[in-house]
């Protein structure tokens, strides 16, 4: 079975590598729209998400719109990050700095940076760009499911410069993430998605409480490592902006977990904001409020 799949994971790679980018983007973008025309599901689930953030204030057409368009965005930026996975030094094209001077700053400062990321527009065809500047690039992820697809899927972001740190099991997790920021790498993590696992907190996210990973906060407050936050914008022609925010100012009053709960705030706000600006780079296909909190839970 490895065999046959090792087969069609380096097949898939190799296809993407020769096919041109006048084929490859209008052949993909063709697929995924015929895929959302007849996923109904993946409307409803998006039309939910919508409602929870923005209630009867916007009308059902334009939830609708949000919806489709939010999707064919996220796969236009995965379908950029896959092309792009055989030639990364495409990024420098597509992806322009703005607030580089932000990194080399907290870097300067002797270790590396933490650095929260969203499903927003192509997060994950941005990393590339960290790459070609130079930089040594670490993503805590979640594991894909599958053995195959586990071991392919460090391996093959290792061979473009990514380090993908799998976020289970946790102490394995917990201590390559430091390990990457105390010899001065970027530490990249996704702080929007509704977080079931034990150690969650909630924090307001367009006015509801909403389940949050606090690892960027504790990390960063565990290694002194500056908390930024990066965002790709659009910027016209298929090209995109990366928006570098923060450092942003940690509160440290001495009470641990009430800072950690005001500080996971702060940086939940910082993606709220993104979102209203931007409503179709986010992904409104993920429950983000499909957990609720319990009596004795950190809120």
């Amino acid at each position: 079975m490895n065999g046959s799949n090792s087969f069609f994971f380096y097949s898939f790679l190799w296809l993407v590598r020769v096919t041109p980018a006048c084929i490859y983007f209008p052949f993909t973008r063709f697929g995924v729209r015929v895929f959302y025309a007849f996923n109904r599901k993946a409307e409803k689930y998006a039309l939910d998400t919508l409602t929870h953030a923005f209630g009867d204030s916007v009308p059902i057409d334009e939830k609708k719109r949000l919806a489709r368009v939010s999707f064919l965005n996220l796969a236009d930026g995965l379908a950029g990050f896959t092309f792009t996975f055989a030639r990364p030094a495409l990024a420098k094209d597509i992806f322009e700095f703005d607030g580089q001077d932000k990194i080399t700053a907290a870097l300067a400062r002797g270790k590396g940076a933490v650095i929260g990321i969203a499903h927003f527009g192509p997060f994950a065809w941005m990393m590339f760009r960290f790459v070609v500047e130079g930089y040594r690039v670490n993503v805590v992820a979640k594991p894909p499911r599958g053995e195959f697809l586990k071991g392919k899927f460090a391996d093959s972001f290792r061979h473009m410069g990514i380090k993908v740190i799998l976020s289970t099991p946790v102490r394995a997790c917990i201590a390559e993430s430091i390990r990457a920021i105390e010899a001065g790498e970027l530490l990249f993590m996704p702080v929007d998605q509704n977080y079931g696992a034990s150690g969650r907190i909630f924090v307001n996210f367009f006015g509801k409480p909403a389940a949050t990973a606090p690892g960027p906060v504790m990390y960063a407050q565990k290694t002194g490592a500056p908390l930024l936050m990066a965002f790709a914008l659009p910027a016209g022609q298929g090209k995109f902006k990366i928006q570098i925010e923060g450092p942003l100012d940690l509160v440290r009053t001495g009470d641990d977990r009430r800072d950690l709960l005001t500080n996971t705030q702060a940086f939940t706000a910082v993606v709220e904001k993104y979102i209203r600006e931007y409503p179709e780079q986010w992904s409104w296909l993920h429950r983000r409020w499909k957990c609720v909190p319990r009596e004795n839970e950190l809120r």
